[in-house]
């Protein structure tokens, strides 16, 4: 597997992995987390914030030998709007994503090693991710097996409700050096 950075020309690929990831969390019964509509197609809402996304230089892909993308993620050093700021510098992963076609071979663990190891080479020891906390926090608890903490449960308001979500932190000063 090979990491590159994405841009502009990425985001399709971005909007494809959605579709997907909708299909799949639909067929499950899960309509809250994304929404039933998907990624692609005129949901123009979506593909604007991928180029903004895009023009921050955070999009990185991960690919298998042959070049298939198999994940995408975004990393910058700002926070999402809806959560409090860090009073620190952080390396923030804004979105990521994994196709459903590869679930299961480790990819979303490949990313966030890639994001630990640009947050050391930028001198940044907290690292912040935020995410869906509905469904018993099935999605929370991924992310602390990646070695992320709880640190605060927020809610982010949407046309049918409210979108639950949790914030989550980890530092790279407290990981042991073995991980």
């Amino acid at each position: 597997m090979q990491i590159r950075l994405g841009g502009r020309a990425d985001v399709p690929l971005f909007l494809a992995f959605g579709d997907e990831a909708v299909a799949w969390m639909n067929a499950r019964g899960n309509t809250q987390q994304w929404g039933t509509e998907p990624w692609s197609g005129e949901n123009s809402t979506r593909e604007a914030g991928f180029l903004e996304r895009a023009d921050t230089g955070g999009m990185r892909i991960l690919e298998d030998e042959d070049g298939t993308p198999l994940g995408a993620m975004v990393i910058t050093e700002e926070r999402q709007p809806y959560v409090p700021d860090a009073e620190e510098r952080e390396l923030y992963v804004n979105f990521l994503i994994t196709s459903r076609k590869h679930a299961g071979r480790g990819i979303g663990r490949v990313l966030f090693e890639r994001a630990k190891q640009e947050a050391a080479e930028r001198g940044i020891d907290l690292m912040r991710v935020d995410c869906w906390a509905g469904e018993g926090g099935s999605l929370v608890r991924v992310y602390e097996r990646y070695g992320f903490t709880r640190v605060q449960e927020f809610t982010v308001p949407t046309r049918g409700g409210e979108w639950p979500g949790m914030l989550l932190a980890l530092r790279l000063s407290e990981l042991d050096p073995k991980d």
